[in-house]
């Protein structure tokens, strides 16, 4: 680029000098400053920066693979028909996946949303434009995410076996989706130790070990994980325990990278489409249809029960503390007690005013001391 503006100021210099020679010096000169300052202002270009843009670099028209401007004023010589840029935008693009009706094994339907986060890639963006920028790349990924979930949730050797299980399948999903997406970008699980499904490696080299397991996870999982053990131990046999050190480095870092996509910090590039992978898990999965519907109902049943196991235990603690010294009830009492402190039984005191006439009132003053006088002479 420096090349052109040198050859180009070169020859408005020569160009001004044969005309200065012709007419006069100062008139060449101003030929060469008009013609340069045009020549530098029909290349300035600014890219915006915000929402955030490159330019990718085209010279002749055709576009140059890596090469990019950032935002903010650029200088392209000979705008547009020798140095040109194509816009790019390059925010971040947030966008949610949602597979409806994914069925599993036991023929349940369910909504399960994927969050993805991109964004461009500078050094790509010529396979960003060719994926066909935002729109085609969102509809890429959409159709590779919709096709292997549902193969996924209907697996008979993968994924859960009923929708209570997909609920609990979050690291599962994530890893199987993470390796249709993006098999050429992540830390490659070796050969050799494919036996054993990926998400399998990701659950024994947990810390801690897992104690709980899903139906497909059990096979690998009995007797201390017997069967995992056994490909390791001939993976050792025929390679070296260096081997096994190497896949154990392996899954940890493909464990790292799935962590690292489940929070929005991920760093997987898809070079083919041109952008990097920032965020990819699986959002909150809802049961579809009547097995929705009952299995709220049974939550709430459990919740209700759990509530009322509570209360009665408070119940029966506090009759035991009514009973004891220094109260002493009866055990009716003292339900009666905390049954009225529950609110369960109401006691009212009612309070009636009597209108009694002069005469009445004199009458009662008089005979009240004769009574009275009676009842203690019977004592």
């Amino acid at each position: 680029m420096t090349k052109i503006v040198a050859v180009c100021a070169a020859a408005l210099a020569i160009l001004g000098a044969v005309i200065g020679s012709f007419t006069n010096a100062w008139f060449g000169l101003a030929f060469f400053v008009a013609f340069f300052g045009g020549f530098i202002l029909e290349g300035l270009r600014r890219i915006p920066a915000k929402p955030p843009h490159m330019g990718q670099l085209t010279i002749r028209g055709k576009r140059i693979p890596g090469e990019f401007r950032n935002e903010g004023w650029n200088f392209f010589p000979l705008y547009p028909y020798w140095y040109g840029f194509v816009l790019v935008k390059v925010e971040r693009i947030p966008f949610t996946v949602t597979v409806q009706g994914a069925r599993t094994p036991d023929r349940a339907e369910s909504r399960i949303p994927v969050l993805i986060t991109l964004r461009p890639l500078p050094g790509f963006l010529t396979q960003y434009i060719d994926s066909g920028e935002e729109e085609g790349v969102r509809t890429q990924i959409e159709g590779k995410i919709q096709e292997r979930v549902r193969e996924w949730a209907m697996g008979a050797e993968e994924g859960p076996a009923d929708w209570v299980e997909l609920n609990r399948s979050q690291l599962e999903g994530t890893s199987v989706l993470v390796k249709q997406i993006a098999s050429d970008s992540v830390t490659e699980i070796p050969k050799r130790a494919q036996d054993v499904p990926t998400w399998i490696w990701l659950r024994y080299y947990a810390e801690p070990q897992p104690t709980k397991f899903l139906k497909n996870e059990k096979p690998w999982a009995r007797n201390k994980w017997r069967k995992v053990r056994d490909v390791l131990a001939q993976i050792e046999h025929d390679h070296g325990p260096g081997e096994v050190e190497k896949l154990k480095t392996a899954v940890r870092g493909r464990k790292e990278e799935i962590d690292q996509l489940r929070t929005g910090s991920g760093n997987v590039v898809l070079q083919d489409l041109g952008c990097r992978l920032e965020r990819l898990n699986l959002g909150e999965i809802s049961v579809l249809g009547g097995v929705g519907e009952k299995a709220e109902a049974q939550a709430r049943e459990n919740e209700e029960r759990q509530a009322e196991e509570v209360e009665l235990r408070f119940v029966r603690a506090r009759i035991k503390e009514l009973m004891a010294p220094p109260f002493k009830y009866s055990a009716e009492q003292a339900l009666e007690i905390v049954q009225t402190e529950r609110g369960k039984v109401v006691k009212t005191v009612a309070e009636n005013k009597l209108n009694i006439s002069p005469e009445t009132r004199t009458m009662v003053e008089r005979i009240v001391p004769d009574i009275a006088a009676a009842i203690a002479g019977r004592r």
